[in-house]
């Protein structure tokens, strides 16, 4: 018989495989960038866990995830931005000593929230260019908001933990294969 942790590192390592399909998927797309940052987080992590018997560091988490919001800027903002953009992680990687593990998730939710808000940006603006909703973009916001949710449950500490981190993976596994299948640059709008 499986066991509950047999099962979640099945959904877990399924997942690791399953999203760098997207990745591959959105070559040459707007968010080619954004889905390949998520191909690597989960591999990197593993590769860390298994040389440092430990879990990924929440500062690396927080970085990956400052990554993943720039992916999102266009090439003028980042031109604009770019002594912001770098001077972002600098201040970040001194004050990394003086930050509480607390910290750390709030940060990183906070970081996911826009994500979640340049993706709702990016579905109401082609519902008012198109008047129809992208498909691609509301499926974005929805995996966002898995991943908040996901994030959120670090801090609030749901009941059933576990459960609530099976249902979440599996739902994340189904997103990973909608992004394998829709680009970005498709024709995916609903009225």
């Amino acid at each position: 018989m499986i066991s509950i942790s047999d099962l979640y590192k099945l959904v877990y390592f399924s997942g690791i495989i399953v999203w760098i399909l997207p990745a591959i998927r959105q070559y040459k797309t707007e968010f080619f960038d954004f889905f390949l940052i998520l191909a690597l987080i989960d591999p990197v992590a593993v590769v860390y866990g298994y040389f440092a018997k430990a879990s990924i560091p929440l500062w690396l988490t927080t970085l990956f995830a400052y990554l993943l919001i720039i992916s999102l800027l266009s090439e003028d903002n980042i031109k604009k931005l770019r002594y912001i953009l770098i001077l972002i992680p600098i201040v970040f990687m001194i004050s990394i000593p003086l930050i509480q593990r607390e910290y750390f998730l709030y940060l990183i939710i906070t970081e996911n929230i826009i994500i979640f808000i340049f993706f709702l940006k990016f579905l109401i603006t082609h519902y008012v260019n198109h008047q129809k909703i992208n498909l691609f973009y509301f499926m974005l916001c929805f995996y966002e908001l898995t991943v908040i949710l996901k994030l959120s449950n670090l801090i609030i500490g749901f009941s059933n933990a576990i459960l609530f981190y099976f249902f979440t993976g599996i739902a994340q596994i189904i997103f990973g294969f909608f992004f394998s299948i829709v680009r970005e640059d498709e024709s995916t709008v609903i009225v």
